[in-house]
């Protein structure tokens, strides 16, 4: 949303009525997804423990420089159960939606 108000106002990207009513329409979208995103995060069950520091980006940062490769892996294991990378094609440009696919946690039941 920072971006594309810094388009409209600071940088004058959106300019004539057809320009508005395209920021309008991305502006809305982007809402919809932000209150969507909220609404999903809302269900999430709460964590039997403390969480927290996970959600803090500068101390799980300073975490991540510090843990070796086996404690990031074991991070990682929380929320990826495995990453699949198909084989590209030689002088095609890569598109990393389309060759990894990330097979995210499912919670046990």
């Amino acid at each position: 949303m920072a971006d594309l108000e810094e388009a409209r106002y600071a940088r004058g990207e959106f300019k004539g009525a057809a320009a508005i009513g395209r920021y309008d329409r991305l502006t809305e979208r982007l809402r919809s997804r932000i209150d969507g995103l909220r609404g999903d995060l809302c269900r999430l069950p709460m964590p039997s423990m403390d969480v927290s520091p996970m959600l803090d980006s500068r101390l799980f940062r300073e975490a991540w420089k510090d843990a070796t490769d086996e404690d990031r892996r074991d991070r990682l294991s929380l929320a990826i159960d495995r990453v699949e990378v198909s084989k590209g094609r030689r002088g095609q440009r890569i598109i990393p939606e389309q060759r990894v696919q990330i097979h995210w946690a499912r919670l046990s039941a």
